[in-house]
């Protein structure tokens, strides 16, 4: 549960991160912008932003929905993984506690 908590609270971040190292910045112009220009317009350098920047402009620009894009597999991947493990770890730990029970007899 902890984990699945933890995704939800660190995926704006994620996202931000995402958007730094795609280069997208969503208050300059889009790849669309410039297609429908004929791709006569050579491409616009958009200013290096700082984390921060980048995760106001996200907010204004996009609402703070768009700051938690992905979130719900990001927890779903958490708990089922979650499960998984714990699952396994209990398995593992019967069957050699099984095992060393024979091997004491």
């Amino acid at each position: 549960l902890s984990t699945a908590v933890a995704q939800l609270i660190t995926t704006p971040l994620d996202v931000v991160r995402n958007r730094v190292m795609a280069g997208e910045n969503p208050s300059s112009g889009s790849a669309e912008e410039e297609s429908q220009a004929g791709g006569r317009c050579p491409p616009r350098e958009a200013p290096k932003l700082s984390y921060l920047d980048s995760f106001k402009d996200i907010a204004e620009a996009e609402g703070l929905s768009a700051l938690f894009s992905g979130a719900s597999p990001r927890v779903g991947k958490a708990i089922l993984s979650g499960a998984i493990q714990f699952a396994t770890y209990e398995e593992t730990k019967q069957s050699l506690n099984r095992l060393f029970l024979k091997a004491n007899q």
